[in-house]
């Protein structure tokens, strides 16, 4: 049976993700990131993560060559920045915080849920994105708030009940 890319899409967009954006060190004079929901947790020994990266996107090149990669985990307010490094809409630098790891000089968005600091450890072949391995040498995390979540295309909010787990309650 062939299935369509459309079919595809739709299945996987049944499957809530979190929301996260790809940061690497300045390169040639410029901030690059790009929205990820491809991104998960490899091993706990050593720690190692992945995500996946088009590769017709404009910043693929970049993330070939730059040795380190962090993982901004978004907080449930922050689909703006979301929209932003997917190009969905203008990116306003002034509306949130960044600073810089001091070891990899990687982007970091400064009121994320989380960062994940990497450096790149291998890169695979994934058809026409790219699977990008990194071994976890930093962390931080803020777990006082609530993650971005997307399904089918929308961003849903959740909400957390005490004493139970968080759960999806609706779309935003």
């Amino acid at each position: 049976m062939n299935i369509t890319e459309e079919q595809f899409r739709k299945a996987l967009g049944l499957f809530p993700t979190g929301v996260t954006v790809v940061t690497v060190p300045v390169h040639c004079g410029k901030t690059v990131g790009i929205t990820v929901s491809s991104f998960t947790s490899v091993s706990l020994s050593p720690p190692q993560v992945l995500f996946c990266l088009s590769k017709h996107s404009k910043t693929q090149p970049v993330f070939e060559v730059s040795p380190y990669f962090a993982v901004n985990i978004l907080k449930a307010n922050q689909s703006h920045l979301s929209d932003g490094f997917a190009q969905r809409m203008p990116l306003n630098w002034d509306s949130f915080h960044t600073h810089y790891h001091t070891t990899t000089e990687c982007l970091l968005i400064s009121e994320a849920l989380g960062n994940v600091i990497c450096e790149k450890a291998a890169v695979y072949d994934g058809g026409d994105h790219d699977i990008i391995l990194g071994r976890v040498i930093d962390v931080i995390v803020n777990p006082n708030d609530l993650p971005l979540v997307r399904q089918r295309g929308q961003y849903l909010t959740i909400q957390s009940i005490p004493d139970e787990p968080s759960m999806i309650c609706k779309v935003k």
